[in-house]
C-alpha cells in the first residue's frame, strides 16, 4: 500500500543511518573484525532472503569437500532457540536450530554444521574439534562484520535483485546496493530466468569490487515422496497435478522451477518465510488440494524438515519433496579453490 510506504520512509532513513554508521566504524577500525584461526569464506546477500543462498552454501560445502578441502558450515541458526555454539546432530529440530541448519545437516552429514549466533565462537569450536580443517563457510554473513573473512561472496537473485530498491522496513534491502563493494565476488542466481545479463554486469562494475561475477541456476530434478515410497521425475511430473505449499522468501521462484521441470500446478499456498505448517494446516491443504483435483502436495526440502510424525498421522494425502540441483557452478568452485590455495 502506497500510504504505508510513505509512512515508513522516515524509518528507512533512520535504518540507513544506523547501517552507515556501523559500517563506517568497521571501515575505520579494521581490528574490530576478529581474525579466525583458519580461512573463512562468507556467503551472504544484500536482501532479506530468497536469493538461493542456502542451496549455494550446500553446493560449495559439498564440492570443496570433494576436492579435498575439509570444511564446516557455520550458521546462525535463524529462528531456533539455541544460540550456540552447538555442533548440529540428528536429534536437533528446526525449533532448536532453525530449518536451514537442519536441512544443511541432512544434506552434509554429521560433523559438518555448527550453529552459533556469535560466528567467531562457532569457528573456534570447529577448529578445536578438528584442527585439520581447511576452511569454514559462514552462512548468511555479509552483514556480520565482527569476523574477518578471506573471501566475501555476495549472492544476488537475478530475477529480482533488489526488490523495490528500498532498505528495511520499506523494502527488502538490508543495506544500500553500493555496499556490494565489500564483496570479493558476486554470484547471480536463477540466471536462466533472464537472458540479458547486461544490467547486472553494469551494476557490479559500478557498485561492486573488481572481483569476478558468476551466473548460476537451480533445477528441480525429481520429487521424492515424504510419506509415500515413490520418486517422480521426467514424464511422471507431467502426468499428474500437484498443489504447492511453501514458506520461502520468494515462493514464486520455486513454482517457476517446478513448472520448468514439467510439473503441473493446480494451486498454491504461501506462508511467511521459515514458518512451520501445523497438523491442522496440513489437513486444510490436503482438502484444498483434493477439491482442485491435485494428486499430491509439493513442498521444498526446507519445509519438509519441519514435518513430524504427527503430520503423518493426521493425513495420508501424498506429500512430495522437490529436490533441486545447482547448475553452472563449476567455474565458481574452481575460482574459489584457486584463491584459497594462494592465501
Amino acid at each position: 500500500m502506497a500510504w504505508l510506504r510513505w509512512f515508513l520512509l522516515p524509518l528507512e532513513g533512520l535504518y540507513r543511518l544506523v547501517v552507515a554508521l556501523r559500517n563506517r566504524s568497521y571501515d575505520r577500525e579494521p581490528h574490530r573484525s576478529h581474525w579466525a584461526p583458519l580461512p573463512v569464506v562468507s556467503i551472504g546477500n544484500l536482501t532479506t532472503g530468497g536469493t538461493g543462498k542456502t542451496p549455494l552454501t550446500l553446493y560449495l560445502a559439498q564440492q570443496l569437500q570433494t576436492q579435498g578441502l575439509r570444511n564446516v558450515v557455520i550458521s546462525r541458526g535463524y529462528r531456533g532457540h539455541l544460540s550456540g555454539p552447538v555442533n548440529v546432530e540428528s536429534h536437533h529440530s528446526a525449533q532448536d536450530i532453525g530449518d536451514e541448519a537442519v536441512l544443511m545437516h541432512h544434506r552434509l552429514g554429521p560433523g559438518r554444521v555448527i550453529i552459533s549466533a556469535q560466528r567467531l565462537a562457532g569457528i573456534e569450536l570447529a577448529h578445536q574439534r578438528d584442527p585439520q580443517l581447511d576452511l569454514v563457510l559462514l552462512d548468511d554473513a555479509f552483514q556480520h562484520r565482527a569476523v574477518h573473512r578471506d573471501l566475501d561472496l555476495l549472492v544476488v537473485d537475478g530475477k529480482n535483485p533488489f526488490g523495490n530498491g528500498h532498505c528495511l522496513p520499506v523494502g527488502p534491502l538490508r543495506e544500500p546496493v553500493e555496499n556490494a563493494r565489500r564483496a570479493h565476488l558476486c554470484v547471480v542466481t536463477r540466471s536462466s530466468s533472464f537472458h540479458d545479463h547486461t544490467l547486472l554486469k553494469n551494476w557490479w562494475s559500478q557498485c561492486g569490487s573488481s572481483g569476478p561475477q558468476f551466473f548460476i541456476d537451480f533445477a528441480i530434478y525429481q520429487l521424492r515422496g515424504w510419506n509415500v515410497p515413490h520418486v517422480l521425475k521426467g514424464e511422471e511430473l507431467q502426468r499428474s497435478s500437484g498443489f504447492v505449499w511453501s514458506a520461502l522468501g520468494h515462493p514464486e521462484a520455486f513454482e517457476t522451477d517446478l513448472k520448468r521441470a514439467g510439473q503441473k500446478i493446480v494451486g498454491s499456498k504461501h506462508f511467511r518465510d521459515h514458518a512451520s505448517l501445523s497438523p491442522s494446516g496440513l489437513i486444510e491443504l490436503a482438502n484444498q488440494a483434493t477439491s482442485l483435483g491435485a494428486s499430491y502436495l509439493i513442498c521444498t526440502e526446507k519445509d519438509a524438515v519441519k514435518l513430524s510424525d504427527v503430520h503423518r498421522t493426521v493425513s495420508s494425502f501424498p506429500i512430495y519433496i522437490a529436490e533441486q540441483t545447482l547448475t553452472g557452478g563449476e567455474p565458481l568452485v574452481e575460482w574459489i579453490h584457486h584463491h584459497l590455495k594462494h592465501l
